[in-house]
């Protein structure tokens, strides 16, 4: 038992208070151990609170970096943000305004739909005609009707391109293009090229020209025998039509017209004279060969008609009033016959004229 009790203090003076067992430390010494291992472990937890602090200072920074990185990107961008949103903002209106147009369209398709079914429980005929199934109907036979329905006989033609049969006789070639500008009015252009002889289609045009020329030598006019009339010419009208306002299927151009027009030819005049030579009584051939110029202005009224949609026949009268001059002249010609080529005065116009319709 004393053995016992030496042992003990022996390890009671060698060991630390620390290391001591259980049942040989004081209560003080087990307060302070336990103080002691709650300071290591707020030691400890202190610790990783500043490590945490370190790497929360630490993202600012490489958060600033990269914000910076973006915003040179952002510069090296060929179109600002402004201009993309504006831009995303026209596309989303435009494809807002295609679903509106998309959602008329099919209202414009339902309506079509019910006039057919209309017009199929009336057992219409099939001769019967676009007109009389309206009245029946009750519909109205306006264009904007026609469009909606998709039932306009009469589509709408922009151009017209035509010859003048007759004026071949005279040994001209005209053509003419007509531009409708509105359903009521068109514009007209013209060019002509001549070229009549005695040998052609025009002898007889020719033939009968009643010319004559200065001669110097008897200080007078004189008659010569014409052999062939060549040159150009233009002309410029302008169309009023005149039933669109009360009946839409005669719009231009289709239907009457009214239209002033301005001509100018330039023309070559070549023909013979024979003279007698007083000294030797020979008879002497000579050439004339003169240069007229012809002006024309005045108003047309006719009535052209479209047929099949492809053919146009155009049917006209009016009157003109035509100068003619030739070079060298002062003054217009007079007291020439309205058949001649060099007439000037009021004379009356018709003719013919067929073409094509574009």
């Amino acid at each position: 038992m004393k053995s016992i009790q030496m042992l003990a203090m022996y390890l009671c003076v060698t060991l630390p208070s620390g290391l001591l067992p259980v049942a040989a430390q004081t209560p003080n010494d087990q307060v302070m151990n336990a103080l002691d291992l709650k300071m290591d472990l707020a030691e400890t937890k202190l610790e990783l609170l500043d490590s945490k602090i370190r790497l929360w200072e630490d993202k600012p920074a490489a958060l600033e970096m990269k914000l910076r990185d973006i915003e040179k990107q952002v510069r090296q961008l060929s179109f600002s943000p402004e201009e993309f949103n504006d831009k995303f903002m026209l596309l989303d209106s435009l494809m807002v305004e295609q679903r509106t147009m998309m959602a008329d369209q099919q209202n414009l398709m339902d309506e079509q739909q019910a006039l057919y079914d209309r017009i199929n429980e009336n057992n219409f005929s099939e001769g019967a005609g676009i007109s009389s199934m309206n009245e029946i109907n009750g519909l109205d036979n306006s264009p904007a009707m026609n469009e909606i329905t998709g039932l306009n006989v009469q589509p709408l033609n922009k151009y017209v391109i035509s010859i003048y049969p007759i004026r071949l006789f005279e040994g001209t070639l005209q053509l003419s293009l007509e531009r409708v500008l509105k359903k009521g009015n068109a514009i007209e252009l013209s060019l002509m090229a001549t070229y009549a002889n005695k040998e052609g289609i025009a002898n007889y045009y020719v033939s009968n020209q009643k010319l004559d020329y200065y001669n110097a030598v008897l200080d007078s006019y004189v008659p010569y025998e014409s052999e062939s009339i060549s040159g150009y010419g233009a002309s410029l009208a302008w169309r009023n039509y005149l039933l669109p306002r009360t009946n839409p299927k005669y719009e231009a151009p289709r239907g009457v017209y009214a239209a002033p027009t301005v001509m100018y030819r330039r023309l070559t005049l070549f023909g013979f004279d024979y003279s007698i030579d007083e000294e030797t009584g020979n008879t002497e051939l000579v050439e004339v060969k003169q240069y007229l110029n012809v002006f024309s202005g005045g108003i047309l009224a006719g009535w052209q008609f479209v047929l099949w949609n492809a053919l146009t026949a155009d049917l006209y009268l009016g009157g003109m009033v035509r100068l003619s001059k030739y070079d060298g002249d002062e003054n217009f010609t007079r007291y020439k016959q309205v058949r001649n080529i060099d007439f000037s005065g009021v004379m009356p116009t018709f003719g013919l004229k067929i073409g094509i319709v574009k």
